[in-house]
Parts: C-alpha cells; structure tokens; sequence
C-alpha cells in the first residue's frame, strides 16, 4: 500500500465530507437549492467510491460502508433541508435528492453486505483454499488441432465470402443485363 495513495485518498475524503457539509450549507444559505441538491449528490456519490478503495480490514470495511450508508440516509437529509427551503426548491432538485438517498443507502449496503460476505465466505470451516487449483484442466495438448481447425474454418469463410460475391456481380450483371434490353 502506497502512502501516496493514502494521502491522496484522505484529501479527497476531507474535500468530499468538507463539500457535503460546508459547500452545501453555503450553497443553501445563498438559495442556490438546485445547486446546493446537486453537490451534495456529486460529493455523496464521491464518498462512497473513495470508501470502497480505503484499503482496511473487510469486516471494518463492511460495517464501515453500511453504517456510513444508513447515517446517510438518517441524518443527512434533516441537515439538507436546515439549509434548503423545501418550499421553494425545484420539486425535480428535492425528487433527485431523496431518490438519491436511497440509492446511496442501498449501495452501501449492497457493497458493505458483499464484502463482509466474502470474508465469512474465506473464514468459514468447509472453505478449500485450493479449490481452484485442484479444477483446472491442463489443455495446452490440444493447440495444435484448434490451430488446424481454426486455419480450415477460415478457409471456409473465405470461399462463402468469395461464393457470395460472385453470386452479387452475377445477380447485379443479370440487374443490369436487364435493365438494358427492357430500355432499348
């Protein structure tokens, strides 16, 4: 693990919690509600993607995801609306917002709930590590024939491409042919 990517990912989660919070509430003091709806669905949507990349334990990582999602969709909007007139904000900006929760919510709960699977998945009793390995089928031996049979199946093509294009002219000669006696 990088300390780069570290830091890099830690400044965009403060940018990105700074703008949900402060940018949205400036955004709202100002009555500027479609853009005040807007950012906080961009940071929102931003938060969760650098929640995914953090580099933590799953289970961490899991509850950490699931629990960012339900105090999303708990608290956040009570914030919002302390900001956003609900009254006089867009009917379209609010719909988007609340809908957006929603999907927000059920992301990360779909996203925490998956990675805390795959780790009971790997800890459970019954889990072989070699699982994969012990099924792979070694068919190296085999090249040689699909080699032959793909040169004879281009072969094939070839000749249908030529037969269909010779059928073309003969059947666009005819056309013409065709054309000229029905004209003179």
């Amino acid at each position: 693990m990088k300390k780069n990517f570290n830091i890099r990912i830690t400044i965009f989660l403060i940018l990105t919690f700074s703008t949900l919070s402060i940018g949205v509430a400036l955004a709202g003091i100002y009555n500027l509600y479609r853009t005040a709806t807007y950012l906080a669905l961009a940071s929102s949507f931003s938060a969760f993607i650098v929640l995914l990349e953090i580099k933590q334990d799953r289970v961490l990582k899991g509850f950490l995801l699931i629990g960012i999602g339900v105090l999303y969709q708990l608290l956040y909007p009570k914030f919002f609306y302390i900001f956003v007139d609900q009254a006089l904000a867009p009917v379209d900006a609010v719909t988007h917002f609340e809908i957006f929760g929603q999907v927000i919510l059920l992301a990360c709960a779909g996203a925490g709930g998956s990675i805390i699977a795959v780790h009971a998945d790997k800890t459970s009793s019954d889990y072989e590590e070699n699982k994969i390995e012990n099924n792979v089928i070694d068919n190296t031996r085999h090249i040689e024939t699909l080699i032959k049979n793909t040169k004879k199946l281009n072969r094939k093509i070839n000749l249908a491409i030529i037969t269909s294009a010779i059928s073309t002219a003969i059947a666009a000669l005819a056309v013409i042919i065709l054309a000229v006696k029905l004209t003179t």
